[in-house]
């Protein structure tokens, strides 16, 4: 009888607090989470002119600009954008990292089918996984933190590659492309992460290597009446945005690409890149 009371006792306290069995973190949790909040880079905030400028992307590549740069009509107008200050991870999400959620969530992995080449998985390739998928992923180490953890915006993602909104063409350590330098030889396959130098903010693979979900829904003629603080795209629509990798003109750090938030690419990969949105230090282990 008393052990039934204290089973009760036990069951009570896990309802009210809305504490399930499953959140208790284990070690493998914990040193992701612990490993996820050192990799965060903080950004300071501020202004810029989110869009495809033209002619000072051209400048500023020279030589290069014919073979590494097309505009589009996706990325403009150019307009003033003022954004708070937040984290983002400094590498995409390798497999290693989602295994640890989809092994502790319960949820079945969304790419099986690319576990079935040699050649495309390993875990420290960058995930590929759904809209869906990514935006849970972060949302999971919200829940595990306590932190607001979310995908980043299209502006956040804009400005950090843009090294704080700088008229830069690509995310890369020097703002070119030099194939197995600082970019990937090929693009047949995402390679592993941090295999080339950060950009100046200290990010890797923002352009190159995978695709990367943002929060926002996509409209093409959204540039044209995005709100001045903090955009959050359109409040409806029937695919996501995608930002860096694909090949070179798509790997520009205002390029805006698009997919169902339900597709999974199994093969080339859209995959996952969380931010922390907060100015506050973040509390991280010694």
């Amino acid at each position: 009888m008393k052990n039934f009371s204290l089973i009760c006792l036990l069951l009570c306290v896990i309802s009210c607090t809305g504490v399930s069995a499953q959140s208790a973190k284990t070690p493998v949790v914990e040193a992701l989470i612990d490993k996820t909040l050192k990799q965060m880079i903080f950004v300071e905030g501020g202004s810029f002119m989110m869009g495809d400028p033209g002619q000072p992307f051209v400048d500023a590549l020279g030589k290069d600009a014919w073979t590494q740069y097309f505009g589009s009509d996706r990325n403009v107008p150019v307009h003033r954008v003022t954004i708070d200050s937040f984290y983002m991870g400094a590498y995409e999400v390798p497999f290693a990292d989602y295994d640890v959620y989809s092994n502790f969530s319960d949820t079945p992995l969304t790419n099986k089918s690319a576990r079935r080449f040699d050649d495309v998985y390993s875990p420290q390739r960058p995930v590929g996984i759904s809209w869906n998928g990514a935006r849970n992923y972060c949302q999971w180490l919200g829940k595990q933190t306590g932190l607001p953890f979310a995908l980043p915006t299209e502006a956040q993602w804009e400005y950090a590659a843009r090294n704080r909104g700088k008229t830069v063409v690509f995310a890369t350590n020097t703002g070119k492309i030099e194939r197995g330098v600082n970019f990937p030889p090929s693009i047949r396959f995402p390679i592993e992460i941090g295999q080339f130098p950060p950009s100046p903010l200290g990010f890797y693979d923002l352009s190159g290597n995978a695709s990367e979900w943002v929060k926002d829904w996509y409209a093409k003629d959204y540039y044209s009446h995005s709100p001045k603080k903090n955009p959050q795209g359109p409040e409806t629509g029937s695919v996501k945005v995608l930002r860096g990798g694909g090949g070179v003109p798509d790997s520009t750090t205002v390029a805006r690409g698009k997919g169902g938030k339900d597709l999974d690419e199994d093969i080339i990969g859209f995959t996952v890149r969380c931010v922390i949105n907060t100015d506050k230090p973040l509390p991280t282990k010694k």
